[in-house]
Formats: structure tokens, C-alpha cells, sequence
């Protein structure tokens, strides 16, 4: 689908629905992950990509919410020229408003108060769930999130499991700003982090192959082998940065 341009409305004409009390306090934060461009990045594509499969879902990204704009970072299955939306078009944009895991089953039957979902349904998208990238300091930045065409469930399990990977794709991005800039000693250290992910990425996408290929709730067992691979990861990119 092509996306059509849409005309960016400046942050003090957003509904205070969408507006954290500490917006400024939350950009300058965010301002440090040095995010705001569309490059892609392997290992971020990758964590995206093994979510989707997992969860069984036609898309996932994550949502950096910047100023005005929300930028599609590390997209999964969604048209190339779709890099951003205003603010007032993006579920991630009420996700950050709060700390839990926001999950709408029908966005026909229910959305969040202020937001435009006139894209999402033109795409045939009806199902959306959103867990927070969360700064150390308590700032949401953006959300690991999914989308679907038809209406599911999203049970605690799963909601637990996406937030579970929305941590570790945090500690990612605490450890990419940490490293700095991809080049000599820096990229080598961070594809070696890469390499040690890989095998684990790879199992995370192939475990919906045990429960098939049509959409539907993880099984408790399948949940939880999940959840117990994203810990491993998590704990690899946390030894890091500790040694940093």
C-alpha cells in the first residue's frame, strides 16, 4: 500500500490524551540513543522479525515517538516508504502514556482516546499490542509493538512474553548508545554480540512452528520456553554492559 503524505501537526496541537506531563524531560532523553533516522540495523530487524514470527503477527516494529512524528524503526512487513506518522496516528503515541502493556483486540470496538487509526484500518489492521521501551531514568521513548489484520486474544502470558522482549530491546539500545558509533573496535564487538544472538534469535522465530501456522494464543509451554530464551539474550546483553 502506498502511503500518502499526511501533514505533520506541531506537538502543542496534540490532545492531552497524548501529551506526557514530561515530554520535554522524555525527547532529551531520548535525544541520547542518537534513533532518529530509518537506517536499518541487523540485529534490531532481527529482534523485530523473531517478535512477529513468534507472536504470529502480519506486522511489528518499533516506535520511536519523537517530536511531532513517529518513527518506524526496524519495521516488519510493512511498505518501504512507511518510515513515519504524526503523532496523532500512532497507537505507540497513548502506549507511552502508560507503563503496562497495551494491548486492543477489535480496534473497531475499541482504540485509544485521541488517536486517528484511519491508516491502521486501511490497511486492514484491527489488532494492536504494545509494550514500552523504558528508559533507566523512567522515560517511555518509544514501544516494541504488533499488528494484525484480524481480531485476537492477547492473554497474560503473552503480554508478560511482550515485555519481556521489549526489556531486552531496551537494554539493546542502552548498549548501542553505549558502545557509540558502528565503526573499528566498536563494530567488531558488536557483531561478535550479534553472532551470540543469533542462534538464540533463530529458535525464539522457530518455536510458532511447533504450534502451526494459523494466528492464535501461544500455548503455556511454547509461552514459556519463549520467555526462557529472551531471558538467556537479555542476561548475554546485560554481561555486557556491565563490562562496559
Amino acid at each position: 500500500m502506498a502511503v500518502l503524505p499526511y501533514p505533520f501537526p506541531a506537538v502543542n496541537t496534540l490532545p492531552p490524551t497524548l501529551l506526557p506531563a514530561d515530554d520535554a524531560d522524555r525527547l532529551r532523553a531520548l535525544g541520547r540513543y542518537q534513533l532518529l533516522d530509518a537506517r536499518r540495523e541487523a540485529i534490531l530487524d532481527e529482534v523485530v522479525a523473531a517478535t512477529a514470527k513468534l507472536f504470529r503477527v502480519r506486522n511489528a516494529m518499533l516506535s520511536i515517538v519523537e517530536g511531532t512524528t513517529v518513527l518506524l524503526k526496524a519495521p516488519y512487513n510493512l511498505p518501504p516508504d512507511f518510515e513515519r506518522l504524526p503523532r496523532q496516528q500512532s497507537m505507540c503515541s497513548a502506549t507511552i502514556m502508560q507503563n503496562d502493556t497495551a494491548v486492543f483486540e477489535d480496534l473497531l470496538q475499541n482504540s485509544a482516546p485521541g488517536v486517528d487509526i484511519s491508516v491502521v484500518l486501511q490497511m486492514g489492521l484491527h489488532f494492536y499490542a504494545g509494550h514500552n521501551l523504558r528508559t533507566a531514568d523512567g522515560h517511555n521513548i518509544g514501544t516494541l509493538c504488533l499488528f494484525d489484520g484480524p481480531p485476537r486474544q492477547f492473554p497474560s502470558a503473552e503480554r508478560h512474553l511482550l515485555g519481556q522482549l521489549a526489556g531486552l530491546t531496551m537494554r539493546l539500545l542502552e548498549l548501542r548508545r553505549t558502545l557509540g558509533p558502528h565503526s573499528g573496535l566498536t563494530a567488531l564487538l558488536w557483531e561478535t554480540i550479534y553472532r551470540g544472538m543469533g542462534e538464540q534469535l533463530a529458535r525464539l522465530a522457530a518455536l510458532t512452528e511447533r504450534a502451526g501456522a494459523a494466528s492464535g494464543c501461544l500455548s503455556p509451554a511454547v509461552a514459556e520456553e519463549a520467555g526462557s530464551l529472551v531471558a538467556s539474550l537479555d542476561q548475554l546483553v546485560t554481561a555486557t554492559l556491565r563490562r562496559k
